[in-house]
C-alpha cells in the first residue's frame, strides 16, 4: 500500500505540474459591462418573486434567458474563470448566483435524463484541473495537514500542504489546460482534462467515478474509482490506472450539489468548499 501510495503521489505531481496556464484575456472594452449586467439582471431576478404566478412564469423564462447568454459571455471573456480583472471574475460570478437562483429543475439529481450526456466546461472559480473530482477526494484526504515548509508557507501565505502544492504546481509556466469535460452515462461520471507541456508533449488526465444521485433533491454522491493520464506523450505519465477509490479510502466519496439544470446547462459545486463548476452541454 505504501508504494502505491508513493505512486500515487508522483502521479498527482505529474498532473499538477501540468495545470494552471493563464490564457489571455479580452480586451477591457468587451469585459467591463459584465458586472454591471451581473448586478441588474440579479436584481430582475429578485424582483419577479414580488410579481403574480402568471407574470412572474413568464418573466423568469425572460431573465433566465438573458443571463444564460450573459454567463456564456462572461465565461469566455474571463476563459473560463481563469483570466481577466478580479472584477471580471466577479461579474461572472454574480451571473452564476442570478442563474442558481432561476433554476427551473426542483429537484435535479432525480432527473437523469436530463444529466446525462456530453458535457463541457465553460466556467470554474478554480483551475480548471480543480473540476477532477478526484483532486476533491485528495484535497479532503490533506485536509489538515500543515505545510511543514516555511518558505512555501511565506511565498504563497498557505497553512495546508494542499493549498501549498496547488499554489506551486499553479505558478508554473509553459503548461497550457485544453478542453475539460464531462460524461455521464450509466451510473458513472467520466471527468476529462487535457493537458500539455510545451516542447514535452500532452496528455489527458481521466478520473472515472461512481454517479450516485439522490431520489429528491439536488446533491449527487461521487465514488472516485480510477484515475489515468490516457494517451499520453509526456516522459513522466503513462497510461498507468491508479485505484484511486482504495488509495484514497473514505475521502474517494465526495459529493456534488446541482445548483441549476435545464437542456443546456448544468451547474455544480462541490459540497466541502463551495467552489462553482459550470458546463455546457456538447453538441
Amino acid at each position: 500500500r505504501r508504494s502505491q501510495l508513493a505512486s500515487l503521489l508522483a502521479f498527482v505531481s505529474c498532473c499538477l505540474l501540468s495545470t494552471s496556464f493563464v490564457l489571455s484575456g479580452l480586451p477591457p472594452h468587451q469585459r467591463r459591462p459584465v458586472v454591471t449586467d451581473a448586478a441588474a439582471t440579479k436584481a430582475r431576478a429578485e424582483a419577479l418573486s414580488e410579481l403574480p404566478p402568471a407574470a412572474a412564469s413568464a418573466g423568469t423564462a425572460a431573465a433566465r434567458k438573458e443571463v444564460r447568454l450573459q454567463l456564456l459571455a462572461a465565461a469566455a471573456a474571463t476563459c473560463r474563470g481563469q483570466c481577466g480583472s478580479a472584477e471580471a471574475k466577479e461579474g461572472a460570478l454574480q451571473l452564476v448566483q442570478a442563474l442558481e437562483a432561476l433554476n427551473p429543475t426542483a429537484s435535479p439529481a432525480s432527473e437523469i435524463g436530463l444529466l446525462e450526456g456530453d458535457w463541457r466546461l465553460i466556467f470554474a472559480s478554480e483551475d480548471v484541473t480543480r473540476s477532477s473530482p478526484f483532486f476533491w477526494g485528495w484535497r479532503s484526504m490533506l485536509k489538515g495537514v500543515p505545510d511543514p515548509s516555511p518558505l512555501s508557507r511565506l511565498a504563497f501565505g498557505t497553512e495546508e500542504l494542499s493549498d501549498s502544492i496547488f499554489a506551486i504546481t499553479d505558478s508554473i509556466p509553459l503548461k497550457s489546460i485544453g478542453e475539460a469535460t464531462q460524461r455521464i452515462y450509466n451510473g458513472k461520471l467520466v471527468n476529462r482534462v487535457a493537458i500539455q507541456i510545451f516542447g514535452f508533449g500532452q496528455t489527458v488526465m481521466t478520473t472515472t467515478c461512481r454517479f450516485l444521485p439522490e431520489k429528491v433533491g439536488s446533491e449527487v454522491v461521487l465514488v472516485v474509482e480510477t484515475t489515468q493520464a490516457v494517451g499520453s506523450s509526456l516522459p513522466f505519465a503513462d497510461d498507468t490506472v491508479f485505484p484511486s477509490e482504495s488509495l484514497l479510502g473514505e475521502n474517494a466519496r465526495v459529493t456534488l450539489q446541482v445548483t441549476y439544470l435545464d437542456e443546456e446547462l448544468r451547474i455544480v459545486r462541490n459540497v466541502a468548499d463551495g467552489q462553482v463548476f459550470v458546463y455546457a452541454r456538447s453538441a
